[in-house]
């Protein structure tokens, strides 16, 4: 884990850090006056009530001032351990919610190679599950780690300023207190990691049977998936109960050995009282401050156990932000050019491709498509065509040769900015949970931005779906449900089209958008979509001789080159 990367977030919270500091620093200060104020309270009682006995244990004051100021101690040190704990939530709050929004952008700018490779469920447990136990460990470090060690630092001061020879037993300690953190932070390591590993298994089971529910209960295999869902879930249960067990013992087993100590002062401390050597006041201020030493030494065990919890966390987010983003972004040191609206024209010139592992795709491929034409891509299945759009949209970089729009290398553009020239209606609709006029308006460039109605219906009409949304009971406002389930496949395919002709793109990508429709309704769409697509360039991945038609140019996609045919 590289440190500049908390430094740097620290720097950007450093006024309220600044702050939980302050507030430690105070509530240290006033933990460490309690057990002296204690002492010599207690030193006045043992002595007697007398007045010059009073005024022996205590100097200048009297024994109601000494309690009184006692009693203020207690109240601020309450005061101040209830802001401190307030702003550092507050704090921790804020730097979680930063990050879990910088986590969020730097995965949507991941290129899809990255997604290709990743199971989703690793995605949603680093931005989910991990996260908020990172919030976790964040609020108790900020709040009780520095306190803890400013208490810890001074008892141990005044330990040595009240007798020396006793306090020596303290440093003696310190390596019985390293060596158990230690072994004990081994181990929690290696259960962190499995527990994560279990949690994001289940997570990727409950992902993908929610995904395929429909097929699931279609092959009736509920109990073996249900089955295997339990068995995770035990899993994830008996490695968090272990490691909650370990993480529990750390603390108390170090407060214990210190306690113990504190005894063997006790015992010492005693002697030397019954031998006439040091006073009632200081052997009651050294057995306070001992015990108070158990306190921040046990909770700094503690935090050591959750840091080694939190650091499989810190480590897998810090490589996560490591990664870089796709060429090309706006908010990359290297941005591309700007562009407005493209003319249309393309040109694919040598390019060849291959998906990682796999054997080359295309090779040497040579396309040109004029600005206003319409040309169809045919082909077998797996012999590029798919790809091809996937290169024109930079979801992958070409391993050699470019491919040109307006002339200019789509390498060289701003990749936001290419990608709204283009209309994108893939094979699989995809749509999210919503009203049918909320997945059509999706491709607005501002959330926010009041939908154009007059848009819309000519969107809705282009793409042969007013009749089946005017039967609906509410319309446009008509709830889908995840990837609109609630829809039939045309009628999917219909609400993607919409969604790609609402944004009034230069250049229109149709991948077997047509496939889930009847004969007389894609007859309809080609119909309707002539005029629609007169003015832009229009590719359509198809094998559909309706859709067909709409080309002015069909070509065959081919393993060992392309081959023109008549439209």
């Amino acid at each position: 884990m590289s440190w500049r990367f908390w430094i740097e977030w620290a720097r950007r919270f450093q006024s309220q850090l600044a702050l939980i500091a302050a507030l430690t620093l105070l509530s240290s200060l006033a933990t460490l006056a309690v057990p002296w104020l204690a002492a010599q309270v207690l030193g006045a009682v043992v002595e007697g009530s007398g007045d010059g006995a009073e005024a022996s244990a205590l100097g200048a004051i009297g024994l109601p001032q000494t309690l009184a100021l006692l009693v203020g101690v207690l109240v601020a040190l309450t005061v101040l351990t209830i802001a401190a704990s307030f702003v550092s939530q507050m704090a921790s709050s804020r730097i979680l919610t930063e990050l879990r929004k910088r986590i969020y952008a730097h995965v949507q700018m991941m290129p899809l190679a990255f997604h290709d490779e990743q199971r989703r469920g690793d995605i949603l447990a680093l931005t989910s599950y991990e996260v908020s136990n990172l919030s976790d460990f964040l609020a108790e470090t900020i709040a009780n780690a520095p306190a803890m060690i400013l208490t810890a630092i001074g008892a141990v001061v005044i330990l040595f300023w009240i007798d020396p020879s006793m306090a020596l037993i303290v440093p003696l300690l310190i390596p019985v207190f390293i060596v158990m953190a230690r072994l004990a932070g081994r181990r929690l390591r290696s259960l962190s990691a499995k527990v994560r590993a279990a949690e994001v298994e289940l997570i990727a089971i409950a992902e993908r049977d929610l995904e395929m529910l429909p097929a699931i209960k279609s092959f009736a295999t509920e109990a073996p998936r249900r089955a295997e869902f339990d068995a995770a879930a035990e899993r994830a249960r008996n490695l968090a109960v272990g490691q909650a067990r370990l993480n529990s013992l750390i603390g108390p087993l170090v407060a214990l050995t210190a306690a113990l100590a504190a005894i063997g002062v006790l015992i010492v401390s005693g002697e030397q009282l019954t031998q006439g050597s040091g006073s009632p006041n200081d052997l009651f201020a050294f057995l306070l401050y001992a015990a108070l030493l158990t306190r921040p030494v046990g909770a700094l065990a503690g935090m050591y156990g959750a840091y080694q919890m939190a650091r499989g966390t810190l480590a897998r987010l810090e490589a996560v932000l490591a990664l870089k983003a796709e060429p090309g972004y706006a908010t990359d040191a290297h941005a591309g050019l700007r562009l407005e609206r493209a003319q249309g024209t393309i040109r694919f010139e040598a390019v060849n491709f291959a998906y990682p592992g796999r054997p080359p795709v295309l090779t040497g491929l040579e396309l040109a498509i004029a600005a206003g034409e319409t040309i169809a891509l045919t082909g077998e299945n797996g012999v590029g065509k798919s790809t091809i759009v996937r290169l024109l949209l930079r979801y992958y970089q070409p391993d050699a040769g470019r491919i040109t729009l307006d002339g200019i290398d789509i390498a060289e553009l701003d990749l936001q900015d290419l990608r709204r020239q283009f209309g994108y209606v893939p094979q699989r609709a995809l749509l999210f949970n919503g009203t049918i006029r909320d997945n059509i308006v999706f491709a607005q460039d501002h959330l926010g931005d009041a939908a154009n109605e007059e848009a819309v219906m000519h969107a809705v009409r282009l793409a042969q779906a007013e009749s089946f949304i005017a039967a609906l009971p509410r319309g446009l406002d008509t709830e889908i449900g995840d990837n609109g389930v609630r829809l039939s496949g045309g009628q999917r395919q219909r609400i993607a089209l919409a969604r790609a002709l609402y944004r009034d793109p230069p250049v229109i990508i149709l991948d077997e958008a047509t496939s889930m429709f009847d004969l007389e309704s894609e007859s309809g769409f080609v119909e309707a979509c002539v005029g629609a697509l007169e003015s832009r360039t229009v590719v359509i991945i198809t094998h559909r001789p309706a859709s067909l038609a709409l080309a002015d140019r069909v070509i065959e996609v081919r393993s060992e080159g392309l081959v023109e045919r008549p439209a």
